[in-house]
């Protein structure tokens, strides 16, 4: 399993209740859409279509193919579902989707993010990404740093419940 956004076979649909978990996907590149498990068919008709559902409702909590989630922390919610399918690092393509929106992101021009990004980052940044549906921009910063950081806090406690 390669995992990330050219990898069919990771599309997450997320229950409505589990936006921060949904963004936490998309920073480490997997296709991570929201929906409102209302519909009675909804879960059948993803795991149908290949998606893996993600939800906190009791009722689905022996669905097989589906998610589960215990935890009501995003960080520890992402950490369920690193161990329930064996996900590595190398299985992450972090910062190439839209945190907002879910689109794959692409290359931009320093130019063109001109009056897009605030000064500071426009004169200091150098390796831009656009979201080609909301038009939003990405630049390396701070807080890409405190992201991974997070990331290697989730994989070591993982690593440390597997070998401990």
């Amino acid at each position: 399993m390669n995992g990330g956004p050219s990898d069919p076979e990771m599309r997450f649909v997320l229950d409505i209740m589990l936006g921060r978990l949904a963004k936490w996907l998309r920073v480490l590149g997997f296709d991570a859409a929201v929906r409102a498990f209302t519909d009675p068919g909804l879960v059948g008709s993803l795991l149908a279509g290949g998606s893996i559902p993600v939800t906190r409702r009791e009722k689905y909590r022996h669905t097989e193919g589906v998610v589960f989630i215990k935890s009501d922390r995003h960080l520890d919610q992402l950490r369920e579902i690193v161990s329930a399918l064996g996900l590595e690092e190398r299985n992450f393509y972090p910062f190439t989707r839209c945190i907002v929106c879910n689109a794959p992101l692409r290359s931009a021009a320093r130019e063109e993010a001109f009056g897009a990004v605030p000064d500071y980052v426009f004169e200091t940044a150098s390796d831009f990404r656009k979201c080609p549906r909301c038009a939003r921009f990405y630049w390396p910063g701070t807080h890409k740093g405190r992201m991974l950081d997070k990331l290697a806090w989730i994989m070591d406690k993982e690593e440390g419940r597997k070998n401990g």
